[in-house]
């Protein structure tokens, strides 16, 4: 047997299907079939009892999963303490865009540290078009980002979606509109405060625009690229604004803002990246927190 097959085996059963480990390990399904298959044969015993429809630990699995975890652990710390030995192993060093930094990865710091308190945190805060460089250079075990990373280093797990809303001042003249979507001749008329980057989210803005109303010229009211500081904009009255519906909750529940959906706009994906080998026992374990959370918000 081979790391691969164990890696395979683990990440199927944590994952719970064949492809959603193939997902993980960034390899295709027909390769986690063979790499399971060759070890149950080495090993002379059924490991997963599977059908077209469903899929569970025989016996012997439930048996060997704990050996198997134990093993790839094993060679995880055994490789560190060989490449990396001159590192902080508590140290969790992470890229992360300002929307991801801090509507997703700051809940999950403060959940990690309460855990282990020992862990030193570096967080690094950049665009999305930055990161692919930031990861090059080393130095960053994980990334949290709005756009796959191609990058045979780096494991690339879809963490979550959202979807763009239009965001308005809470007054009479929008509350008449709640239960439907946002009017799309409105932009012609209401000022609009929008990113003075070409982020992704102002991209689909950008996109749906032209599709949708190609003849409105948007009436800009302010440019800018802090997501909190548009929220208190169109909060007071200054315009209307294109966010994720996550990061406008918060406001939401305390009434400063009114939200509508914008039909036909593509969901704001985030992406958790983590470096596939070379990682401390705390960072592995920061990485498999992070999969159980996103495993357990899907549920």
């Amino acid at each position: 047997m081979d790391f691969k097959q164990l890696e395979s085996f683990v990440a199927v059963v944590d994952e719970g299907s064949f492809s959603n480990a193939a997902d993980r390990l960034q390899i295709s399904q027909s390769m986690v079939t063979i790499h399971i298959r060759n070890l149950e044969a080495e090993l002379g015993t059924r490991l997963l009892n599977r059908t077209t429809r469903s899929m569970e630990l025989s016996a012997d699995g439930q048996t060997y999963y704990t050996y198997a975890r134990q093993m790839l652990k094993l060679n995880r710390d055994s490789l560190f303490a060989l490449t990396r030995a001159d590192q902080n192993e508590n140290a969790i060093n992470i890229v992360a865009t300002p929307y991801t930094s801090r509507y997703y990865l700051a809940k999950r710091i403060v959940e990690f540290e309460r855990l282990h308190p020992e862990v030193n945190f570096n967080i690094t805060v950049c665009y999305n078009s930055e990161i692919p460089n930031k990861l090059r250079s080393g130095g960053f075990q994980f990334a949290f980002c709005n756009m796959k990373i191609m990058d045979s280093d780096y494991a690339v797990k879809h963490y979550s979606s959202s979807s763009l809303v239009v965001i308005t001042p809470n007054e009479e003249r929008f509350r008449a509109l709640q239960g439907q979507p946002f009017p799309k001749e409105l932009f012609g008329s209401e000022r609009v405060i929008t990113r003075s980057s070409t982020s992704t989210l102002q991209q689909e803005f950008l996109r749906w625009i032209k599709q949708n109303v190609p003849d409105v010229k948007l009436d800009v009211a302010a440019a800018i690229d802090d997501t909190e500081t548009i929220k208190q904009l169109v909060s007071e009255g200054v315009g209307i604004a294109v966010l994720s519906e996550v990061a406008v909750g918060e406001f939401i529940a305390e009434g400063k803002l009114l939200s509508f959906p914008l039909e036909g706009t593509m969901p704001h994906h985030l992406y958790f990246v983590s470096k596939k080998k070379y990682l401390s026992p705390v960072q592995t374990e920061f990485r498999d927190f992070i999969l159980a959370a996103n495993s357990a918000d899907a549920n």
